[in-house]
């Protein structure tokens, strides 16, 4: 069964008496971070992101003993686990939404085939893990939670939330598209049983984050720690929303618009599509279905599995036919494959301005494949 263990976290002194001080000093999640966004991070010396992007893997582990030994980034003296509060608004609908979950240290199990109740929903690229390898080899440190969801039929921490998300946060502070996050630290022996309880009763999804998990798994075998931070979040929780992540290719696969569609028409139905807004809402009318958007050439195509074609027969490993029916392995199995795309020229992007925006201006991006968000109902 997995399990879960509290641990004494590291954090920004500053941040327990200054929200404001703290926004300057915290990024997001390396991957969706531009180039633009980095230089204006680094711009102040303690920000985090010269550890999680650091210019070289031995700079972040210097940086981060900087940091630790000048009592810029502290710990407690208590183990917890904390509860973790995210506010914000949706952009497609202008709905305040809250959501909480809960942090801790995930005991690292072999998860290719699904074990101890932990498991994969996604392939890993081995370029993403040998980059974040380098950088665990000089910090030995985690510096966001994986994302673990579980379905909270069996008892979730909703009332451990609510007895403890009354009183004032530990940590608060607004990140940089204005969502608000807020951090309490849980160290009651008997709430921390609660938690571990949970996580023990119930089989984990790892919803985001198997590269970070693979990374860590590796460390582990070479002397690592055995345990990886892990945010953990009920299937039923009503704040619970997934987005996407888009992909991005760094390769002249196709002269013109043309080719491509010559290369896919086997397999695929395509339309042409005049403008963004009529892309995003021919995307969500068919969710339902395996369809993709396409942005090339400042043309848009809208790409749908014809319906004779049967995903299992395509679709390499030994997967369950579940799996091999959800979109995103037949895009990179199928429609990559199909135009002569592998793994090391595709690169992901969230939000869809963005990624149309970065092969506008941004030479070695050629091209956006555009997919709709898994459904919570299909990573299940």
């Amino acid at each position: 069964m997995p399990e879960l263990i509290p641990f004494r976290n590291l954090h920004y002194k500053i941040g327990r008496s200054n929200p404001e001080k703290l926004r300057e000093l915290t990024a997001p999640p390396y991957d969706v971070i531009s180039e633009e966004e980095k230089i204006e991070f680094k711009k102040n010396p303690d920000n985090i992101c010269h550890v999680i992007l650091p210019d070289t893997y031995e700079a972040a582990g210097q940086k981060l003993k900087e940091m630790i030994s000048n009592n810029t980034l502290v710990t407690e003296q208590d183990r917890c686990i904390c509860i973790y509060g995210i506010d914000y608004t949706r952009p497609d609908t202008g709905e305040k939404v809250s959501r909480y979950g809960f942090v801790g240290l995930l005991k690292l199990v072999e998860i290719f085939p699904a074990n101890e109740g932990i498991v994969p929903h996604e392939a890993t690229f081995r370029k993403f893990t040998e980059d974040r390898l380098s950088l665990i080899h000089e910090t030995d440190s985690n510096f966001s939670p994986i994302f673990i969801i579980y379905n909270g039929k069996n008892g979730s921490a909703e009332k451990l939330f609510k007895k403890y998300i009354k009183e004032k946060p530990f940590l608060h502070t607004i990140d940089r598209d204005g969502f608000t996050h807020n951090i309490w630290e849980v160290s009651k022996e008997k709430d921390l049983k609660k938690f571990q309880e949970i996580v023990e009763n119930h089989e984990l999804i790892i919803a985001d984050g198997h590269h970070r998990y693979i990374t860590c798994l590796n460390h582990s075998r070479h002397g690592g720690c055995k345990y990886i931070m892990s945010l953990f979040i009920d299937f039923n929780d009503p704040g619970l929303i997934i987005y996407t992540s888009h992909r991005q290719v760094h390769k002249n696969f196709v002269k013109t618009i043309d080719d491509l569609k010559k290369k896919v028409s086997e397999k695929f139905e395509i339309e042409d599509i005049e403008t963004i807004d009529v892309m995003k809402n021919k995307m969500e009318s068919n969710r339902n279905d395996h369809v993709f958007g396409c942005y090339l050439q400042n043309k848009f195509l809208f790409l749908k599995l014809k319906d004779q074609i049967n995903p299992e027969d395509l679709v390499p490993g030994n997967h369950s036919k579940e799996w091999k029916n959800l979109s995103l392995p037949i895009l990179h199995h199928i429609l990559f494959k199909d135009l002569g795309l592998e793994e090391d020229d595709i690169t992901f992007v969230k939000g869809l301005k963005n990624g149309i925006n970065n092969v506008d201006t941004k030479e070695d991006i050629k091209a956006l494949f555009i997919v709709n968000p898994t459904k919570l109902e299909e990573v299940q």
